[in-house]
């Protein structure tokens, strides 16, 4: 108990936003390094991406609020720390059961130190056992690496973080995290390099599994991802992914795209075909999409619809999954994020009906 009431006290002292918004790009924003110290954006923000939270993201904010810590603690140049509280309430209806649940999601803390061309990042916190890759303890790092950086485009890193893939989102629950075995707690050990230019960005990674866990069965392999910005406002990309595990070998590989149709209004979508050759089971061709329509009404507020289709096997009809809601995700201030949504969901191996959802999420970051 003393260790996770230090954690949460380290957390509340050192706290800033840990993961990122990809719909950044409609203003004009292409790189994630234009306000995350990782390549491929989430995790610790730079001094320049706090202040954006405050500029671009948030309803109201006054002068220095953005800044770590209110402003009132300064750090050297070369430090950045943070790290961000979750939690979420949830309440779900089928044909079965009615059931509210808290969840706490997470609590980190993170520091990047730099100097010269190299960086070291890493964060901790606490970790439930109930996660989808639960790996023993009550504490966990769930990224650290090593990076170096020969230019400004060009990021070569080492260590456990989740590799490029698709669109990056916090949102692990969604189809194209979920279905596709990237839930929580999925990071691995991998080697990276990337190149971020003005227009047109490549990710190319090694995974290596998690050999301090290996019951968890995560995959080794390769990933790759590219994107191209159009009109200065939108990216489109591909990638793929080839993983092996004990249990199959798989192909995963499609389109997405971050379409900033106007300064309010954007679209998130991704497509991705995953072939599995599975060890004792017939091999297996499906699909996996997520969508998500965004308009923001006054700055800092937005609605939004999403719809989710799953199917990992065609030849299996019972093997689909649907997902379409209503959301609303709000930044009254700087480091504070309010996110709601009313989804209706179906598993066809579970049932042809549509059980509801609803969830508010609490996010805070110093």
């Amino acid at each position: 108990m003393q260790r996770w009431i230090l954690a949460l006290l380290l957390v509340l002292t050192f706290s800033i936003r840990s993961y990122g918004y990809p719909e950044m790009v409609r203003h004009g924003y292409a790189n994630c390094t234009a306000c995350h110290v990782s390549p491929n954006g989430g995790g610790i923000l730079t001094p320049y991406g706090r202040s954006l939270s405050q500029e671009l993201l948030s309803t109201w904010g006054a002068k220095n609020e953005s800044d770590f810590m209110y402003g009132f603690v300064k750090l050297p140049e070369w430090l950045n720390l943070g790290g961000d509280i979750r939690s979420l309430q949830q309440w779900q209806k089928n044909d079965s059961f009615e059931q509210a649940m808290f969840i706490f999601m997470q609590a980190d803390l993170e520091a990047a130190a730099t100097v010269s061309k190299f960086q070291a990042v890493a964060t901790v916190g606490p970790q439930s056992n109930k996660t989808f890759n639960h790996a023993g303890g009550a504490i966990i790092s769930r990224r650290h690496y090593l990076a170096y950086h020969p230019t400004d485009q060009i990021t070569i890193r080492g260590g456990k973080f989740m590799a490029a893939y698709g669109i990056n989102t916090a949102e692990h629950v969604i189809a194209t995290k979920r279905n596709l075995n990237w839930d929580e707690g999925s990071e691995t050990y991998n080697i990276e390099a990337s190149y971020l230019g003005d227009h047109f960005d490549a990710y190319a990674t090694v995974l290596m599994g998690r050999p301090e866990a290996s019951y968890l069965n995560l995959e080794k392999g390769v990933s790759l991802r590219s994107s191209y910005l159009l009109k200065e406002t939108s990216k489109i990309g591909a990638s793929y992914f080839y993983g092996s595990s004990d249990l199959a070998n798989r192909h995963v590989f499609g389109p997405y795209g971050i379409l900033g149709i106007t300064p309010h209004f954007f679209v998130l979508a991704e497509f991705d075909f995953q072939y599995r050759l599975a060890f004792g089971a017939p091999n297996s061709w499906g699909f996996v999409n997520y969508v998500r329509a965004d308009y923001e009404f006054i700055k800092g507020l937005h609605g939004y619809l999403t719809h989710e289709l799953t199917k990992l096997n065609w030849n299996r009809p019972d093997q689909t999954t649907q997902t379409f809601g209503i959301g609303m995700q709000f930044f009254p201030r700087p480091h504070i994020e309010v996110q709601s949504a009313l989804q209706k969901s179906r598993d066809m191996s579970r049932s042809s009906n549509f059980a509801t959802i609803a969830w508010v999420m609490l996010h805070y970051y110093l």
